[in-house]
């Protein structure tokens, strides 16, 4: 199903092309928007598209035609990117982890225990410093429109509660990029760099002892079958960027523009709010799935996350620049 849903999304991208074009030309077409992202079609991110869906079809008396395409149908996230920067996609929303690349000052939301909880983190984003980060998406003719999330990511492991940071000292877990791999290593823990496709055998098999990972990824891999204990570590914020292709934008009417960004703002909000639901669920049901979970204390995070951030903050300056990075940390501060 998969597999044909992806060659689906390719054989119709020549013809979004066209409709995409005609758009700009004529006040009588619809307005196609093809939306695509990475998560699941169960996912708090699919629910919240497919509401925008419904409102902005209704609230434009069918001007605009949204089509969502879930589940990487259009591309994984790097490769969703650049559909939108040519035009053959509208509009795309994947995790800014795998946009550093293109977008090196993405990599500031790669630091370690910047936010005390997700209201802090909307904050920050919806403010002066998550717009600033978006903004180079610029020259590559995308626009950033704000962030959606998969929320704070958590540790967890097969020996042991984590409750102080000499807890984590000897435990084997998953590596799977340089940054992440030099933060965890003066905690004295071992990474083994695997792909996510690879975790759950090797936390089955005990290859390694432990992995990271945001609570909904936890649960719907089923981690849990291989993990006793669940650690809200909170280390990481993951974000969801939801970006357009600038030229498809700057060809809408006031008008429609305002409505557009104002159903985008809705379904952000709908998201978080689903994704907060979620995740309060599922950490209720997974110690009757046989995981013991705790709450690492606030003094216990900020210890964790001088030593972390002390042995990466040169490599995000270096991909941030300093002004940038000066300015995102001063917004983290004001706004805690």
């Amino acid at each position: 199903m998969f597999k044909l849903g992806k060659l689906k999304g390719l054989l119709t991208i020549g013809l979004a092309s066209v409709l995409l074009i005609a758009c700009g030309e004529s006040g009588d077409d619809k307005i196609v928007i093809r939306v695509g992202h990475d998560s699941g079609v169960q996912h708090p991110v699919q629910d919240a598209l497919l509401e925008f869906e419904k409102s902005l079809e209704e609230k434009s008396d069918g001007k605009f035609d949204v089509q969502v395409f879930p589940a990487s149908q259009l591309g994984n996230a790097t490769e969703l990117l650049e559909q939108v920067r040519r035009g053959d996609a509208t509009m795309g929303l994947g995790a800014s982890t795998h946009f550093t690349q293109t977008t090196p000052e993405l990599a500031i939301w790669e630091s370690f225990f910047l936010f005390d909880d997700a209201e802090h983190a909307r904050r920050v984003l919806d403010g002066k410093a998550g717009q600033e980060t978006l903004k180079p998406l610029e020259s590559m003719g995308i626009t950033g429109l704000g962030y959606m999330e998969m929320g704070f990511r958590n540790f967890s492991n097969s020996k042991r509660p984590v409750e102080k940071v000499e807890d984590l000292k000897g435990l084997k877990i998953r590596g799977y990029n340089p940054i992440q791999i030099k933060a965890w290593e003066p905690l004295g823990v071992s990474l083994t760099n695997l792909s996510w496709s690879e975790l759950f055998t090797s936390l089955q098999q005990n290859l390694i002892d432990g992995q990271e990972s945001a609570t909904t990824s936890f649960y719907t891999e089923k981690f849990y079958e291989a993990q006793e204990y669940y650690t809200l570590t909170k280390h990481i914020y993951t974000n969801y960027p939801w970006y357009i292709n600038t030229e498809f934008l700057g060809k809408l009417s006031d008008e429609d523009r305002s409505l557009l960004e104002s159903e985008v703002a809705a379904a952000i909000d709908k998201e978080r709010e689903l994704m907060a639901k979620n995740e309060e669920e599922m950490l209720e049901e997974l110690p009757g799935l046989g995981v013991e979970v705790n709450e690492l204390s606030m003094g216990e995070r900020q210890k964790m996350g001088k030593i972390m951030n002390e042995a990466i903050s040169k490599d995000i300056i270096d991909q941030t620049g300093k002004d940038l990075y000066d300015m995102v940390m001063e917004e983290v501060e004001a706004n805690r």
